[in-house]
């Protein structure tokens, strides 16, 4: 019975700190995404709405990059017609600059147009206005 509370605590705690931090990024600040890494089909970033995004994404093949809301990526999954904020289509490399978000639950997403895995690197900065 301790090792159960112990794990119930654990997971609650990680649970807030998430949504702690969630809370501060999208109300208050800026978040940084920088990495590099492989994908096959979709990679997202989470964008603060009534924010400004600087910063890149570099791959070693053709991707696709959209700024678009939830709602128009799950339509993009399924195959159907969506649309979107802003859009590169099949580049090497994005640079953002100042690109102003508006407010709302929008995302930013890499979509792989190549056969296999695809290498990106990404800086996104994402600040509230």
């Amino acid at each position: 019975m301790g090792k159960a509370s112990t794990v119930i605590l654990t997971l609650i705690l990680i649970l807030a700190v998430g949504l702690g931090i969630n809370y501060a990024v999208n109300h208050y600040g800026s978040f940084n995404y920088e990495w590099k890494r492989g994908f096959t089909n979709y990679n997202t970033y989470n964008l603060a709405g009534n924010s400004v995004l600087n910063g890149y994404i570099k791959a070693d093949g053709d991707v696709s990059v959209y700024i678009l809301t939830k709602e128009n990526f799950k339509k993009m999954k399924n195959g159907e017609p969506f649309s979107y904020y802003k859009a590169w289509e099949h580049v090497r490399s994005v640079e953002f600059d100042g690109i102003k978000i508006p407010d709302g639950d929008y995302i930013l997403v890499v979509k792989n147009e190549g056969e296999g895995m695809r290498w990106i690197s990404a800086k996104i900065v994402n600040k509230k206005e």
